[in-house]
Order: C-alpha cells, then sequence, then structure tokens
C-alpha cells in the first residue's frame, strides 16, 4: 500500500559533468525499491519531484529496458526482476524454473498426474521439471535434462507452434523427425499444419506419438514481452485421456497463464526478446 514518506526523495544539484536523466531515473528506481507493490506514475512524480510528463518518459525508458514492470492487475508500476539478475546480464535457466516450479508443482496436486515444464533456451527444449504423481503414468525417458523427440511430445509442439519459421526449419533440420511409434508425425508439412492447428486452439496433444498408450497435453508459457519461453504438460494413460482430458484441459491452460503471468510480473523476458516500447 502507498504510504507517503516522511521525507521526499531530492534530487541534489547536479554537477555540470553528470547527466540529470540518469540520475533522475536512478531515484525513480531507488524510490521503488521501497514499495514492493508498486506506485502510480503520479506517486512517483511527486515523490522525486518531478513534473509528470517527465516522469511518464522517465518511466516509459525503464520498462522498455526491463527494470520496471506495469503490474497488469493493480496498473502500478514496481521493480522487475531484472533488478536481481541483471548482474549476470540475463535471467539463468534455474532462475526462470524456480520461478515456475510451483505452478507446476500446483497442477500436479490438482491434476493427480504426472506434469513436467520445458524451457526454451533459443536452441533446445529441454525438460526442467518433472513433478510426478504416484497415481499417474510416467513416460521414463522424460527426465530433467532431455531434449530429444520434441516434434513427438506435447512439451515440444507447444513451444515449436510459437517460434518463426526459421526457427522451426532449423530445429527439425537438426534434430530430425524420428518416428518413435506409428503415430509420430514425421512429414514437415503435416507437422508445420499441426503447429498451426496449436496457435489456433492455444495447446498440443501427444496422442501415442512418443510412447505406446501415453497421452499428453501441452501448453505455452511465454514471457514478459510476449515471446515463447517454456510449456506445460500432463501425461496421462489413454483410458484415463478419453475419459477426463476434456475436464484437465482448463487446469493445464490456466496454468500456463498464471506463469506466463509470473513472467510479466517479474519482468523476465529471454534472450530473443527485442520488443517495441511499451507505453504507460
Amino acid at each position: 500500500m502507498y504510504r507517503e514518506m516522511t521525507s521526499t526523495v531530492r534530487l541534489e544539484a547536479i554537477p555540470n559533468d553528470l547527466i540529470g536523466s540518469v540520475q533522475r531515473s536512478l531515484n525513480i528506481l531507488e524510490l521503488l525499491a521501497q514499495y514492493s507493490d508498486g506506485l502510480t506514475a503520479k506517486q512517483v512524480s511527486y515523490q522525486v519531484e518531478l513534473n509528470l510528463s517527465t516522469c511518464y518518459h522517465l518511466i516509459n525508458t525503464l520498462v522498455a529496458c526491463g527494470y520496471i514492470v506495469k503490474d497488469p492487475d493493480t496498473l502500478l508500476f514496481r521493480l522487475s526482476g531484472k533488478i536481481g539478475y541483471t548482474i549476470q546480464g540475463k535471467a539463468s535457466p534455474a532462475q526462470l524454473v524456480k520461478s515456475l516450479t510451483p505452478n507446476i508443482r500446483n497442477l500436479k496436486e490438482i491434476t493427480n498426474e504426472t506434469t513436467y515444464l520445458s524451457i526454451w533456451d533459443q536452441e533446445e527444449i529441454t525438460t526442467a521439471v518433472v513433478a510426478e504423481s504416484p497415481l499417474s503414468v510416467r513416460v521414463r525417458a522424460l527426465e530433467v535434462g532431455f531434449c530429444e523427440a520434441n516434434h513427438a511430445t506435447a512439451l515440444g509442439k507447444a513451444i515449436l507452434a510459437y517460434l518463426e519459421e526459421e526457427e522451426i526449419d532449423r530445429f527439425l533440420d537438426t534434430h530430425g523427425m524420428k518416428a518413435y511409434t506409428a503415430h509420430t508425425i514425421t512429414s514437415v508439412a503435416a507437422f508445420k499444419a499441426y503447429l498451426a492447428k496449436v496457435r489456433q486452439q492455444g495447446f498440443s496433444l501427444d496422442k501415442e506419438e512418443y510412447f505406446p498408450d501415453v497421452y499428453c497435453i501441452g501448453t505455452p508459457i511465454f514471457d514478459a514481452g510476449g515471446k515463447i519461453i517454456a510449456s506445460v504438460a500432463i501425461a496421462l494413460p489413454g483410458s484415463r485421456y478419453h475419459q477426463s482430458g476434456d475436464k484437465l484441459l482448463p487446469e493445464i491452460m490456466r496454468t500456463a497463464r498464471n506463469a506466463t503471468r509470473t513472467m510479466r510480473i517479474l519482468g523476465y523476458c529471454g534472450p530473443a526478446e527485442k520488443g517495441g516500447v511499451p507505453q504507460v
């Protein structure tokens, strides 16, 4: 909750060899560090003693650079996760996995099915989390670190569907399209047609394409800039898929939306994010 500070953040006299806009921007960052819930632009303007127009320009710049995010629910501005990971140049996969793991474990509890998280690092799609349910099917090969068969799995297809066509071609050229079962799609044209369907419906399916009698439902996770960054999926036997798949799908999609929201709130953008300048 916003509270007025006993003393406002004041901009000291600026020596001639310093850049005033940089110092004002740092003042804004220091101010927001004191308010974890965030502030409005008007509140920031008042605290740092800037006119509102100048304050908006500085905030827009800091948002565009990823140091401030606008909470999609409260519409307040606050520091992003980039403040914490900027020393390393970008957030590590470990930081990403740590942020998303609660969503994955929660989905396992809701569905009582083994739940997976895969990460896209611009080169590989890698299984990063396996939340195993004792009552559900477990695909033995899908261990943490597994990065094969992504054209045959719901996890892989949920990510590949949102890459640029050149990236898809490069990925398929590099990894091939091995037939794991009689149901595996091995035609590039047919595969791209299916990816278009994934984009349209918002989820991917693996109906015994990788392992006999194993069905998977996958959904994409996007970063703060709207770029694909990960996917979540559950695995279940055919009998439970045909009985409960339609009922479980909304929970899987809700989990992916919540995970994407987490990325937006943290302000996490993957390496491929270029983005324009978000406006306040």
